[in-house]
């Protein structure tokens, strides 16, 4: 018989050679992965392809490779500058890009740099430049080469290609948005640079990796351009699920989510977290453990306790990462992580999205994330080396371990949750000021604003309401229009540019106070960043340990606690944002984790209490109060149950007041918008801004096709209902 292997080995040295040199740069191993084999030859062709596939399947090489390697081929036009340009969503992402890519890179003489507020990579010019959205925003403002009062080149004008590293983190996000605008404005600064005579080719490449997401090809057209490609390799590895009676567990497909929610541990104190990792830890066979929490407040806490109690047991790195914590705290939990032999890393989603942390023997997850999506995200850090996914769940209580239970289900199966996609005018607000500022104090006319709202978002009313837009800026006094240019004005004359290293005309992220440093007494090293302290505590517990308060001013200024005399208070400190509603996906979820169909809204009575179990999420229960404020009560368990009036039936809900829910949306409108994550600009949004955005969310509708499929049986007692019981207990 011939040997079945042959046939793929010859395929992929043939793929690997037609590579020339960049192929043996990039691909030093015997066989290329999946994903690579589907990729290489598209993307090789010149099409704009979004690669889709599970983490660490080897995306970036089966995208980076055969771009260089078209660049190659390719005449730059005597001009200077990057030729391929990365964005990734965070600036350890470019780090961590940078690093991977500047050994192979090297090989071929071609440089590689990054240019972020810690980095200033573009200043060499380096032919490949990796890049945040907000750096890619000021280089195009700022760049600009001028010799002799003309200008005479871009920094910017030779990028040939451009390539999108964790592209889901892009979907349906205003950096998602501000994204498109910026690949708008570099396609009509390569327009520019030939009329110029900078370069001689306008054409530019657009390619992605991402995870698995839903709707990958509408998500490659929506970010990459009309007509891209998507090249999705399904296929997630085993995952095994150690359940309460300590033993592991492969999730299959098929696996009911109701029966898996019964098995897993609930109860998220340090001493159970604790038994459950040492449970994985204990054999040796796990010896790193990446442990995900939900707030930067329990990482702090946990980080203690699991220090103090897996030392006890064997000599274990712990150490803690969340966004509040120093940069140079966050680069050395990372590095000593990689480095470590055995190592529990505790930290909120900051290690999300795929920084180089080395081997991950198992996670574990500290209640439900958000969505699929997250779930995925997280645990697709394990098990790259072994290709074995083992984890670690523990939930909150039993809404969240129901929660958990249907994403684990989802999970096996990459059934991922849509998105809600809709033009998010707050990012046009801010992609004007950046796009005049772009032009060096011409100002712009109304046709160019238009028409690069148009070539962002190609919908056929764009144009029309881009300039409705500038028309209220303008009679707002944020614009000035002289000679048929608009400038900026008033408030929005006097953006800067970069304040304390943040990008204030050039980001799309929500503004949020930093509050107080936390600085080490004895090093002078700052800790990180904190709200205030615990209320009356003389003591303050950051990054994982405990701290002794010495004195407060600007600063707080802390002593490290010895870990033996250390004591069990929670003295964590306050921090800044807000909770995050129960969306009505997780409401989903948790209906699903209960065993109840996709419909199902049941009615129970529990002692002298009616409870309506609607699963709709907090935004419907707040619109359903508004509606039926003589049947509906308070909510029993947010966004969940809500507790009924006598008299309410089935036949109630049938008919929505359309004048209640248009006065709802009047009044809450913003509410439901920054629920889906506006930028910091949101303030400049138009009535008729926040107006068109609702209706391509399309909330009426949804509520309203919801409420209407809502199946609502006769009330029968909660002991009839054992999984919803379960719900309304507290630990």
């Amino acid at each position: 018989m011939p040997d079945e292997g042959q046939p793929r080995t010859r395929i992929d040295r043939g793929l690997r050679d037609g590579l020339g040199d960049v192929g043996l740069a990039f691909f030093n191993f015997p066989a290329l992965s999946v994903v690579q084999r589907a990729a290489i030859l598209p993307i090789a062709e010149g099409r704009n392809v979004l690669v889709c596939a599970a983490t660490a399947t080897g995306k970036t090489e089966a995208v980076i490779a055969p771009l260089v390697w078209r660049l190659r081929k390719q005449t730059n036009g005597g001009g200077r500058g990057p030729r391929l340009l990365a964005v990734a969503p965070t600036r350890a992402l470019v780090a961590d890009l940078r690093a991977r890519l500047e050994t192979p890179l090297a090989k071929l003489g071609c440089r590689c740099g990054a240019q972020t507020s810690d980095f200033a990579g573009a200043d060499s010019e380096p032919e490949v430049l990796i890049t945040t959205p907000e750096s890619f925003d000021s280089m195009l403002v700022r760049r600009l080469r001028v010799e002799g009062g003309e200008p005479v080149g871009h920094l910017l004008a030779n990028v040939a290609a451009v390539f999108m590293d964790e592209a889901h983190c892009f979907d349906s996000t205003a950096r998602g948005d501000q994204l498109a605008f910026l690949l708008a404005r570099l396609r009509k600064l390569r327009e520019l640079a030939v009329a110029k005579g900078w370069t001689t080719n306008p054409e530019i490449q657009v390619c992605g990796a991402s995870a698995t997401v839903h709707e990958p090809q509408q998500l490659a057209e929506r970010l990459l351009g009309i007509g891209a490609q998507a090249v999705v390799c399904p296929g997630n590895r085993p995952i095994d699920v150690l359940t309460v009676q300590g033993r592991w567990q492969r999730l299959e497909s098929g696996l009911s989510a109701a029966d898996l929610a019964s098995t897993l541990p609930v109860g998220t104190s340090p001493a159970r977290i604790g038994t459950l990792l040492w449970a994985a830890l204990e054999s040796g066979e796990c010896r790193k453990a990446l442990v995900f929490v939900p707030s930067r407040r329990q990482c702090d806490l946990l980080g203690r306790e699991l220090r103090r109690y897996l030392q006890e047991r064997r000599q274990i790195w712990v150490e803690t990462h969340h966004g509040s914590l120093s940069r140079e705290h966050r680069q050395r939990a990372e590095d000593g992580f990689h480095e470590q032999r055995d190592a529990v890393l505790v930290a909120t989603n900051t290690l999300e999205v795929g920084v180089d942390i080395g081997d991950v023997d198992v996670v574990a997850l500290v209640g439900a994330p958000p969505d699929t999506s997250g779930l995925l995200q997280r645990i697709g850090r394990g098990g790259r080396r072994s290709g074995l996914t083992r984890l670690l769940p523990s939930a909150r209580n039993a809404v969240d371990a129901a929660a958990l239970a249907s994403q684990l289900v989802n999970a096996t199966t990459g059934c991922i949750e849509p998105r809600h996609r809709f033009r998010r005018w707050d990012v046009f607000s801010q992609q004007v000021i950046s796009y005049i500022r772009q032009n060096q104090g011409q100002g712009r006319s109304m046709d160019a604003l238009k028409q690069l709202a148009a070539a962002a978002w190609p919908a056929a009313d764009t144009a029309q309401l881009a300039e409705a837009h500038i028309r209220g800026w303008s009679a707002d006094g944020y614009m000035a229009e002289h000679r048929g240019k608009f400038h900026l004005a008033g408030a929005w004359e006097h953006y800067a540019g970069h304040v304390d290293g943040d990008y204030t005309i050039h980001s799309n992220i929500p503004s949020s106070s930093r509050g107080r440093e936390v600085r080490n007494v004895l090093t002078g090293e700052v800790v990180g960043s904190v709200a205030g302290p615990a209320e009356n505590a003389d003591t303050l517990t950051i990054a994982g340990r405990q701290h002794r308060v010495i004195r407060e001013d600007q600063c707080i200024i802390v002593a490290p606690v010895n870990d033996a005399e250390a004591d069990n208070r929670e003295d964590t400190p306050q921090y800044g944002g807000r909770r995050r509603r129960v969306s009505e996906s997780f409401a989903a979820h948790v209906r699903r984790g209960c065993g109840l169909s996709d419909n199902h809204a049941p009615l129970v009575r529990a002692k002298n209490l009616l409870l309506w179990f609607h699963f709709g999420g907090e935004v419907y229960e707040a619109v359903l109060r508004r509606l039926f404020p003589q049947f509906v009560d308070t909510s029993a368990i947010a966004g969940i149950a809500l507790r009924i009036f006598p008299g309410f039936d089935a036949g109630i809900v049938s008919a929505v007041d359309a004048g209640r829910l248009n006065h709802f949306l009047a009044q809450e409108g913003m509410g439901l918008l920054n629920d889906e994550g506006l930028g910091r600009f949101a303030e400049h949004l138009s009535i008729a801004g926040i107006e068109s955005m609702l209706r391509e969310l399309r909330f009426a509708d949804r509520f309203r096709n919801w409420l209407r499929t809502r199946f609502i049986p006769p009330a029968k007692p909660l002991a009839e209902h054992p999984n919803l019981a379960a719900l309304l207990v507290v630990d």
